[in-house]
């Protein structure tokens, strides 16, 4: 007789690890988490008893911890998150999931080096590499997107934990924290706003532009999730993406110093992508969860060359943002020149007051001062005796 291979949902149900008492049944769940990865059954299965030993779920807890996803989530709902993830292996240069494929999964890498592919008509761009303890597919779990915005393919032998959408919900209900109820709720929000096209055509840093062009933006760029504290550019670190911030706050930052937060609607790094120079001149951090769509340089100029009236308005705007970065440059670097050589001009008294402190006593100094009446005058100019021969004088002789 042919062995009959159990299903997942049946390793799944037969395992101690308690699923959560809001479960579908099996239909339901394979067409929620569609574009699941091909799962070993008998590793799930040794998986599932070996997370029963409580010191290995103490290290995936702690792991857990350290990605952006669950840090500020509760012990607790780290704990449920555990006892829900499957793992799933995969060989070196083998695809995990295509750009354009359905897919509502996330995955927690374990072990090895996955790379980010953005798949074009005629070659495929490298988005970067990520490494043990990365997150992705974060829009799918959510219910942001189901569809998958790039490749993802493994340069290595990997291990990733996969999480679907019908597990993060469960895990919610059974030891949800306010913070993971937050992502769920904004992701229902973002989910919305990633629907919603005339929303994203009249940004405002879109105006005067042709609306065609601003929807071959919208269809070629890619959707990302930006957690709170997480770094989506660095100063002075190099870049080739800019991004359209659609929802969440960012905080500027330059030289380590705060500058200003901006909300959604804006555009960042630009100045990157239109220019030669990849050098990012501010640091942008996530101060909330934020969704943006993020433009590579190669995807961007590809869609300019095409729409040359807005190519002369990016243009324009590019050159005026640079004479901006420049002059607030030279203003930066003429205060380092003061503070080192002095100011070439006099200060104020309220000025050197906040320099020196009050111990200078400037008010009391001026009014002694004022009240002598002394006046500054140069000492007369004599000429030396010895240099004065009158005409008379005769030669002596010698």
């Amino acid at each position: 007789e042919e062995m009959k291979v159990p299903t997942l949902n049946e390793v799944m149900m037969k395992s101690k690890v308690n699923t959560g008492p809001t479960l579908r049944d099996r239909d339901a769940a394979q067409r929620e988490d569609a574009g699941l990865p091909t799962f070993d059954h008998v590793k799930v299965q040794q998986w599932k008893e070996s997370m029963q030993n409580p010191k290995t779920q103490i290290q995936l807890v702690r792991l857990l911890r350290k990605t952006r996803v669950f840090a500020e989530t509760t012990e607790e709902f780290r704990t449920s998150i555990a006892d829900k993830v499957i793992p799933a292996e995969f060989s070196a240069g083998q695809v995990i999931f295509r750009n354009g494929t359905p897919g509502t999964w996330m995955g927690i890498l374990i072990t090895g080096t996955l790379e980010r592919l953005l798949q074009r008509q005629d070659k495929e761009i490298s988005l970067g590499e990520i490494g043990p303890g990365s997150v992705f597919g974060d829009l799918g779990v959510f219910g942001i997107s189901q569809t998958r915005s790039f490749t993802m393919m493994s340069l290595t032998n990997s291990v990733i934990l996969v999480l679907t959408s019908h597990a993060f919900g469960a895990a919610i209900a059974q030891g949800g924290s306010p913070y993971s109820l937050g992502l769920f709720r904004d992701g229902s929000q973002m989910r919305n706003l990633m629907q919603d096209t005339e929303s994203f055509l009249n940004l405002k840093c879109f105006a005067g532009l042709d609306r065609e062009f601003v929807l071959k933006l919208r269809e070629h760029s890619e959707p990302r999730l930006g957690y709170p504290n997480q770094v989506l550019m660095k100063e002075n670190h190099f870049g080739d993406e800019m991004y359209i911030l659609r929802a969440g706050t960012v905080k500027i930052s330059k030289n380590g110093k705060f500058v200003v937060e901006l909300p959604a609607g804006v555009v960042l790094g630009e100045l990157a992508v239109l220019g030669s120079d990849k050098r990012r001149t501010a640091t942008v951090t996530c101060s909330s969860l934020c969704l943006v769509r993020v433009l590579h340089a190669d995807v961007f100029h590809e869609i300019l060359d095409k729409f040359p009236a807005a190519k002369r308005v990016f243009d324009h705007a590019y050159i005026a943002r640079l004479v901006s970065v420049e002059v607030n440059n030279a203003k930066e670097e003429m205060q380092g020149y003061d503070r080192f050589y002095g100011s070439a001009s006099p200060k104020t008294t309220s000025e050197m007051q906040s320099l020196f402190g009050a111990i200078m006593k400037i008010d009391e100094s001026s009014k002694k001062l004022v009240q002598k009446k002394t006046s500054l005058a140069l000492p007369p100019l004599t000429p030396r005796a010895s240099s004065i021969r009158p005409k008379s004088a005769t030669p002596r002789n010698k």
